[in-house]
């Protein structure tokens, strides 16, 4: 085996290894982008900066006059990674769910750029601060009052001219409201849909919002949450 045979074999063990370490956690959390997706993504990112390498090796050995940018080939990468990136994140409403896989899957694409160019150090570095941030840095999370996010929608019959006397009502509860959306529809008679998105600080029972609600706007034609 040639010694670069044996350098490139190098570079895919350890894009192999140092992406397996991430992918962990991610399949541990029972995410879809987990332990198969990290590892291919950052070999395709190795790959790339391999073939980028043999192309100037070869152009150059044949005299062309060509001289190749791998830092195009980088950007390529980085910004083709994006649309696997979006494809993890979940939106409903205001809550948000999969930022952290996009930015793992994002983080391994650069790594196997990094272990592509023969930047080991770099590379075991990064696995390393990138493995304490969302492993020990969780744990800070957790410790931090705990946070629920829900989306609230009230249908109501007739006019919208109650919508701020219902959020401040729901403020009054102890909890805060992000955003709201409001839609009228004309028909046989005027009905009138509300979407709240809400924090709390405090794990608050939805359930009996729910009924105060109910309480509060007795012609409430439809109370739901999603959480």
């Amino acid at each position: 085996m040639s010694s670069e045979t044996l350098e490139i074999c190098i570079k895919f063990a350890l894009a192999l290894l140092l992406s397996g370490l991430l992918g962990l956690e991610r399949e541990r959390k029972g995410r879809a982008a987990g332990l198969r997706t990290h590892v291919v993504v950052c070999l395709g990112s190795t790959l790339a900066m391999i073939v980028s390498d043999l192309l100037a090796a070869e152009w150059t050995a044949t005299g062309a006059p060509i001289w190749l940018d791998r830092g195009r080939i980088a950007a390529g990468i980085v910004t083709g990674i994006g649309f696997i990136g979006a494809g993890t994140i979940i939106n409903v409403g205001s809550i948000h769910r999969g930022l952290t896989t996009a930015a793992m899957l994002w983080f391994v694409a650069v790594l196997g750029i990094a272990i592509g160019v023969g930047f080991y150090r770099v590379a075991i570095l990064g696995t390393f601060f990138a493995l304490f941030t969302v492993l020990a840095l969780e744990r800070v999370s957790e410790s931090l009052p705990a946070r629920i996010q829900f989306v609230l929608s009230i249908r109501l019959a007739g006019t919208a001219q109650r919508v701020a006397d219902i959020e401040r009502f729901i403020e009054a509860q102890g909890y805060r409201v992000v955003a709201s959306r409001l839609r009228v529809t004309v028909e046989d008679h005027e009905r009138v849909d509300m979407t709240f998105d809400i924090l709390s600080k405090k794990r608050h029972p939805v359930e009996e919002l729910v009924a105060r609600i109910q309480q509060e706007c007795p012609g409430a034609l439809r109370v739901t949450i999603e959480r």
